[in-house]
């Protein structure tokens, strides 16, 4: 009986040198890709976390600059001290969405014009 070797072909050292230089060229390639979108995501998240603290800021500010302000030149405004915060953070005064709020529900759909 002959004995038939059934197993992969061997390769030169010229072959395996390319081979491995391959496998290593994909490897960094990966790890490369993997980074990259490693500091995309955090430069959007950091990014995204600047933004709310500006928006944090401006409204701190625009309370302070209303709370400075006289109870007349408020009233004249529409607001009440106590609702400054409500107003700034919410862009409604707390009187004004209390009273959308029965219309809302109260509100029947229009009726059409008899042509």
């Amino acid at each position: 009986m002959s004995e038939t070797d059934n197993s992969t072909p061997r390769f030169s050292s010229f072959e395996l040198a390319r081979q491995a230089s391959i496998e290593r060229n994909l490897f960094i390639h990966a790890c490369i890709r993997a980074a990259v979108k490693w500091l995309r995501l955090l430069v959007l998240r950091g990014a995204r976390f600047a933004r709310r603290i500006a928006a944090e800021q401006r409204r701190r500010s625009a309370i302070r600059q209303l709370k400075a302000l006289d109870d007349r030149t408020l009233r004249d405004i529409g607001l009440h001290r106590g609702e400054i915060e409500f107003a700034v953070r919410n862009g409604v005064a707390a009187r004004a969405r209390r009273n959308l709020r029965p219309e809302r529900r109260n509100s029947a759909p229009p009726r059409q014009r008899a042509a």
